[in-house]
């Protein structure tokens, strides 16, 4: 019996040294506690429900705060070489002698004309001209003017009448004095273009100045209509010049026509369709013909007349 006692001991005794210390072990976790479920007995009541509780009414949330940055501006520069320059090795040359034939313009001109209460003409003011050349002769013309005068609750009143002017101008083939082809070059600046664009982006873009003592032609309920209309054929003769930035291509036309000045814009028209005709010697570079843009600028004697073909009385003040 003690030997028996004497082994169980020393297997104890091994276990023992064989086992970590206690503190070192890491204790077992507890179970997983259930939360407990009341149960009502057999046979009794249910208990009443618990009042429902009041909604919380809380404050509406302040508007948050938002720090914007302002939009921050490139700094840009302008290209320190001409973009519409072309090195060559030989500039494009317009040829010896330059025709322009006789052709007939159609063009717009747009005047604002005061009338009083009884039709009469006060004063004339020229909104949109493309002939300048002629402003004397068109200023008399249109003093001349009668009008059934505009009406505001069918009373005349005095008013600015707003009139499209419809013309023809017959321009005969001019002079050339001075047929100058310049090739743009890195250096060349860049001069703003003559700014005429079309009669309707035009008259998107007028902004008229008020005038005191007359009612602006969109409060009357009909406007000053013209009824005696009389034209002078107005003409011209003398100088003109005009200024043209223009493509030439490798074949010796040109392809496109920017203008830069003109004495009266309606010979943009004009000189638009006599460039259709004309042959350059064009510009080479590597050997070969190129396209190069010019600055091409022509002057002398020119002469042209007008005559009105249509009046429109506009609903916009001019």
């Amino acid at each position: 019996m003690r030997k028996r006692v004497g082994i169980l001991g020393a297997v104890g005794l091994a276990v023992a040294l064989a086992s970590p210390p206690a503190e070192a072990q890491t204790p077992p976790s507890p179970p997983p506690t259930e939360t407990p479920v009341a149960v009502a007995p057999p046979g009794a009541a249910p208990a009443p429900a618990a009042p429902a509780a009041s909604p919380v009414v809380l404050p509406a949330p302040a508007p948050v705060l938002r720090l914007v940055d302002p939009p921050v501006i490139a700094v840009e520069s302008l290209p320190s070489e001409n973009p519409f320059a072309t090195t060559v090795e030989a500039p494009a040359l317009a040829p010896p002698k330059l025709v322009a034939a006789d052709a007939v313009i159609p063009t717009a001109f747009f005047a604002a004309i005061r009338v009083d209460p009884k039709g009469n003409t006060v004063a004339v003011r020229r909104a949109r001209d493309p002939i300048p050349s002629l402003t004397a002769q068109s200023q008399a013309s249109l003093l001349r003017w009668r009008f059934d005068p505009g009406r505001k609750s069918g009373q005349p009143v005095e008013t600015w009448a707003s009139l499209r002017l419809d013309l023809s101008a017959e321009i005969d083939s001019p002079k050339f004095e001075q047929v100058l082809l310049t090739p743009i070059t890195p250096t060349t600046p860049i001069p703003k273009p003559l700014e005429w664009g079309t009669d309707a982006a035009w008259l998107a873009s007028v902004k008229p100045p008020p005038i005191e003592g007359t009612i602006p032609t969109e409060q009357l309920d009909t406007p000053a209509i013209p009824k005696k209309q009389p034209w002078s054929s107005s003409s011209y003769k003398g100088p003109f010049a005009v200024k043209f930035w223009v493509e030439i291509n490798g074949a010796g036309r040109i392809d496109k026509a920017i203008p830069i000045s003109a004495s009266d814009p309606a010979l943009i028209a004009y000189f638009r369709k006599a460039m259709e005709s004309w042959l350059f010697r064009p510009a080479r570079a590597s050997g070969a013909a190129a396209s190069t843009w010019n600055e091409l600028t022509l002057s002398g004697q020119i002469s042209f007349s007008t005559d009105l073909k249509s009046t429109t009385s506009l609903r916009q003040s001019l």
